[in-house]
């Protein structure tokens, strides 16, 4: 999948010192939209055989890159536009069978800011029309590959048991420019599971790296697959071919240049209370945005139920159970491992046990 090699430029968001170009959108590549999708389409067989005709797939929405998938796999994705430095980008590659599907990125995975005095993991860094943010605490590679997996499969997978990888590590790793600011910590990692379903015994694998630039951290690699046994090496063929022929259009690339341009002066006006200068290129922008997370929302099983699943994962991924408490109010605790989670009314603080903590404390539900 497509790679932009420039840095976010975020600094003027949370006061980081300048970088200039920015460690800029990963190969979270993001997804597509009802009536957006693409489909490659042709005669192949599901067989575990290699891959013979390949076909170029363009991203439907931006025309921001292409990349080559199977002939006769049904292919979906394309790039997905939440602020002016936020387009993350998706391909879902399914075989003529339906149970082999390799996934490039995933839509529901943002930018993470570290957690500091005002804000907890699980918050959401409002960012406005730049950016859709979340604050979480730095995972390597290995550990969000492990947080990623169950998320990510939990709709096709009855049950996940681990497993040994049947390889060493396939996926390359993520390649800065020379000219690019370093991350502070990066590491890949990755996950494999028995899965159990509708489909019958398959295998899901997960792979993701992650690098650590400051006060935000990137995934710049996140890749997927679940398959038959007799599948899982054409399935990892397919994966890495993605990955070998994503590439960026030069058109789109100075289109970027432009927007992530145009973000800094967005957020300086926006912290300086002045966006009544920028109003309508703002307004327009905005709705564009809001257009763009209502494909987002459709992309897999409705609005709703997208929804859902990306506010799911994103609570995965942070260790935020959401709950409920007698009242009726909604309050986000830390994920534990005991049967329940309380709130002591009196001071406000929570914890998780099987066993109510003494008197004064209340039962929250989970939602």
């Amino acid at each position: 999948m497509p790679f932009d090699r420039r840095y976010l430029y975020l600094s003027a968001a949370v006061g980081l010192a300048a970088v200039g170009p920015h460690p800029g959108t990963i190969l979270r590549s993001h997804a597509a939209a009802e009536g957006a999708a693409g489909a490659a389409s042709g005669a192949a067989s599901g067989a575990a055989t290699a891959v013979t005709t390949w076909v170029t797939f363009e991203d439907p929405t931006e025309h921001a890159f292409t990349v080559e998938v199977p002939q006769g796999w049904t292919a979906r994705g394309g790039l997905y536009r939440l602020g002016y430095s936020d387009h993350r980008q998706m391909m879902d590659i399914t075989s003529p069978d339906g149970r082999t599907n390799v996934r490039i990125g995933d839509v529901a995975i943002p930018i993470y800011f570290l957690p500091d005095n005002s804000h907890r993991a699980g918050d959401i860094y409002d960012l406005g029309a730049q950016a859709r943010a979340t604050v979480a605490t730095y995972k390597g590679g290995q550990a969000f590959a492990a947080l990623y997996g169950p998320a990510r499969f939990k709709a096709v997978c009855t049950s996940l048991v681990p497993r040994q990888t049947d390889a060493a590590v396939p996926v390359p790793r993520y390649a800065l420019d020379p000219s690019e600011v370093r991350p502070t910590q990066s590491s890949a990692g990755e996950a494999s599971y028995d899965c159990a379903g509708n489909a019958g015994p398959r295998v899901a694998y997960a792979y993701s790296e992650t690098m650590l630039f400051g006060a935000f951290w990137l995934i710049p690699r996140l890749v997927s697959f679940v398959a038959p046994s007799d599948q899982v090496a054409l399935a990892r063929s397919i994966m890495l071919h993605a990955v070998e022929t994503s590439r960026q259009e030069p058109t789109w690339l100075a289109q970027q240049k432009q927007y992530d341009q145009d973000a800094v002066v967005y957020q300086r006006q926006r912290q300086q209370g002045r966006l009544i200068m920028l109003q309508h290129q703002v307004a327009q922008f905005e709705a564009n945005m809001q257009g763009m997370q209502r494909q987002v929302n459709s992309f897999e099983r409705g609005q709703a139920k997208q929804a859902a699943q990306v506010s799911s994962m994103g609570n995965t991924l942070t260790g935020i159970t959401p709950t409920t408490d007698p009242e009726g109010n909604a309050v986000n605790v830390n994920t534990g491992p005991g049967a329940n989670y309380w709130i002591n009314g009196a001071t406000g603080k929570t914890a998780n046990s099987t066993l109510s903590p003494g008197a004064g404390w209340q039962q929250l539900t989970p939602q």
